[in-house]
């Protein structure tokens, strides 16, 4: 089983990860490009490095994605849809043919509203709140378990750093 502790941990570290921990001025450089072997290394510190490319992102069929869904689990209303997936969970004692999802996205309204919306979809599919909802300065997290099978799911919302919308994570897994 796992612990209350773990539940409530590890949606807050996803948060924070999402939403970046540092601001743009002290994130490091990042390049676009792969890293090379370490026996191309020593060969290309002896070159100097060319100045990284932003390169596009492969581009994922969001909408085909969000519709995979459970309906319980749609995007807020007027959110701008960042992420979306399904698959099966991996085998574990506590997934026990579950499919685990998530859904992110960006949306301009109050958490509490946002909290309301989810809570009141995840209650009439038999989810009920699981533990007390956590909030820190940058983030605020509820858990949501099945009272029928091992489904459990986690919304985060958490602050962009770039605007004032809110960053929303709904995953987890859920029954088939």
């Amino acid at each position: 089983m796992v612990s209350r502790t773990t539940v409530i941990t590890l949606p807050l570290a996803l948060s924070l990860l999402l939403a970046g921990c540092t601001s743009p001025s002290e994130a490091p450089a990042q390049s676009a490009t792969p890293s090379a072997p370490a026996s191309q290394t020593a060969e290309a510190s002896a070159q100097p490095s060319p100045e990284p490319t932003e390169t596009a992102a492969p581009k994922q069929d969001t909408q085909a994605a969000v519709e995979d869904l459970p309906d319980y689990l749609k995007p807020y209303p007027e959110a701008e849809v960042l992420s979306a997936s399904r698959g099966k969970a991996e085998a574990s004692a506590d997934a026990k043919n579950l499919d685990q999802v998530s859904l992110v996205m960006k949306a301009k309204a109050k958490p509490e509203d946002i909290f309301k919306f989810y809570a009141k979809d995840l209650e009439k599919a038999g989810f009920e709140t699981y533990g007390q909802e956590v909030k820190t300065d940058e983030a605020r997290v509820a858990n949501y378990r099945h009272k029928d099978n091992d489904g459990l799911l986690v919304v985060t919302i958490s602050k962009d750093a770039k605007d004032s919308s809110s960053v929303v994570t709904v995953g987890g897994t859920v029954a088939p």
